[in-house]
């Protein structure tokens, strides 16, 4: 049984084939991409509607199996929740973006705990500015 189909029975959904094929596309893309990105990438299948993308994005999420990310243009990304806790650096020139895998954040929610007695929960962090290579052709 691959990947996708024992991520759809651990929370309780058919294994249908266009929910496979989102799945496993949001796996694959491995970075926060749109409904609409997701629809492009599967275009070929023809086999998965506009709609059935935006229906089963919104499922996955509700599923806790993507979250949803929005970053300063205001377009709504989803990504995979099995990508593990990171976050983000976004060139404001080429619109890449980077994860940052490690999280120095988690000492400053320990001590908001201790001088608030505030329990943080969750906290995402977006860093925006330029890559090297948008940095590099602005020197030319």
């Amino acid at each position: 049984m691959d990947r996708t189909n024992e991520i759809l029975k651990s929370i309780g959904e058919k294994c249908t084939e266009q929910r496979r094929l989102i799945l496993k596309a949001i796996l694959e893309l491995a970075k926060p991409v749109s409904a609409d990105e997701v629809y492009e990438y599967l275009s070929d299948t023809n086999s998965v509607g506009r709609t059935t993308v935006y229906r089963t994005l919104e499922l996955f999420e509700q599923k806790k199996l993507v979250r949803r990310v929005i970053f300063r243009d205001g377009i709504m990304r989803y990504e995979s929740t099995h990508l593990g806790h990171h976050h983000h650096l976004i060139c404001l020139s080429c619109g890449k973006v980077f994860p940052i895998e490690s999280c120095t954040i988690v000492s400053l929610d320990e001590s908001i705990i201790d001088e608030f007695d505030f329990l943080v929960t969750e906290h995402f962090l977006e860093l925006y500015g330029y890559c090297k290579n948008c940095r590099k052709g602005e020197k030319k």
